[in-house]
């Protein structure tokens, strides 16, 4: 089986996103290892490996095959990215499963995080080796009871120091690995001195495969789902890009300059957030790709691959439309936002060929759209606003609309050579 985002069996604390899962055929697990062996691994081969969550499982049925009494892997590490802190791994050999999960920012502040061993080896560095008996007074974290009931007999958490920008993390220096055995006596001091050096061979594989996830994770948000990747697979040059033919979104706030000047900054941001957390998600929702950012405007495209697939992008074009719309609307409703209303949005669409590619400096690029077309999306959004309507689009639009438009009539936009005939949806309000 491949790696999967099928949800595991396991319970995740809050906090905690299920992410995917991986579990190796039997006929792929290692049969026999020398310990030498496995750190030769590390040194090598484990550098080719692709995933995270791949390189744990390789790393632990190898440890299996060693004689290394390994029942269950805990591998916590710290990421660069705004929603989340990090990203976990969760290795069992009674069910062969990996599972790696994305831990938000918040559960550093909780219950579970203080009262783990893992605060201890990735904010001080600290060694964790514990031996589960039968319980006698109180368990010194609640994991270890948790992993008694499991038929655990040992428990170690070390830390793990990788190279490059990601020991720069100032609250947690180190990444933790923990280890469980159900063997009797739990970890011999053996063990413990090896898993040791397993760990700083470990070290270096797992900086690089962590380093390429913070590079795609990074690229994708600020360049997008699909730009992120192609900038990262070294489409880089300046001017590089391909035209392409599209259906064409602009969102925009009405009122943002009354509402900046009105309310703290600090405020303002939040409504951002806010406010581009649903536009982006209508646009993600229906396929979409988000280009960027304008104050509180948002330029999307749906890429038409071709003519026969016009109709549609259209589709999913004007049902994220009509999703933002909806969306701002429920903002407007919504008591958090009160101090925000009125709280509206215009949208437009347009159909037409695009650059989108590199444009920029030597020392500063833009992955961006430019074009007629873009300039024509811009000038609808604020025709939009003129004439009071929700959404206007183009005749361009409306001859691959899925369905029947209501025409605004003729009208001159600032840049464009001809007037223009604009429509709208028979449903959608005014403004």
């Amino acid at each position: 089986m491949s790696e999967s985002t099928v949800p595991s069996r396991q319970q995740r604390p809050e906090g905690v996103l299920g992410h995917r899962r991986y579990i190796r055929p039997i006929a792929q697990r290692p049969k026999s290892a020398t310990r030498e062996s496995v750190l030769l691994w590390l040194r090598g081969a484990a550098h080719a490996v692709g995933s995270p969550i791949k390189l744990i499982d390789g790393l632990c049925w190898r440890l299996v095959a060693a004689g290394v009494p390994v029942d269950r892997t805990t591998v916590s590490v710290s990421l660069l990215h705004p929603q989340f802190s990090g990203y976990g791994i969760r290795w069992w050999r009674d069910s062969g499963e990996a599972e790696e999960s994305l831990i938000e920012h918040q559960v550093r502040d909780s219950d579970a995080y203080r009262n783990s061993p893992l605060r201890a080896t990735g904010e001080r560095g600290e060694t964790v080796r514990l031996n589960i008996g039968p319980l006698q007074n109180s368990d010194p974290y609640p994991v270890i009871a948790e992993l008694r009931q499991q038929g655990f007999t040992g428990y170690l958490a070390q830390p793990l120091f990788l190279y490059g920008f990601l020991p720069a993390v100032p609250t947690r220096p180190f990444q933790s690995v923990a280890w469980a055995t159900k063997t009797a006596g739990g970890f011999g001091d053996a063990d413990v001195s090896y898993l040791a050096h397993v760990l700083a061979e470990l070290a270096a594989p797992l900086t690089l495969v962590t380093e390429r996830r913070i590079a795609r994770d990074l690229l994708s948000i600020y360049l997008g789902r699909s730009t992120g990747p192609r900038v990262l697979a070294g489409e880089i040059r300046r001017g590089s890009g391909e035209g392409l033919r599209a259906a064409i979104l602009a969102t925009d706030m009405r009122g943002f300059t009354v509402l900046s000047d009105r309310l703290p900054s600090e405020r303002v941001v939040e409504i951002l957030n806010a406010w581009f957390e649903r536009q982006v998600a209508a646009v993600h929702a229906h396929g979409g790709e988000v280009l960027k950012f304008v104050g509180d405007g948002m330029l999307a495209i749906f890429p038409i691959a071709d003519i026969e697939f016009a109709r549609m992008a259209a589709r999913d074009a004007l049902g994220a439309a009509r999703d933002a719309l909806a969306a701002a609307r429920a903002m407007d409703a919504d008591p958090a936002f009160a101090d925000a209303r009125p709280l509206r949005a215009v949208a437009a669409l347009h159909a037409g060929a695009i650059f989108h590619g590199n444009i920029g400096a030597r020392d500063r690029l833009d992955f961006t759209a430019i074009g007629p077309s873009v300039n024509v999306v811009s000038r609808l959004e604020g025709l939009a606003k003129t004439l009071g309507r929700e959404l206007v689009v183009s005749a361009a639009f409306r001859d691959i609309a899925p369905e029947t438009l209501t025409s605004l009539g003729e009208h001159a936009l600032k840049g464009v050579a001809d007037p223009l005939e604009a429509f709208t949806c028979a449903t959608m309000a005014r403004t």
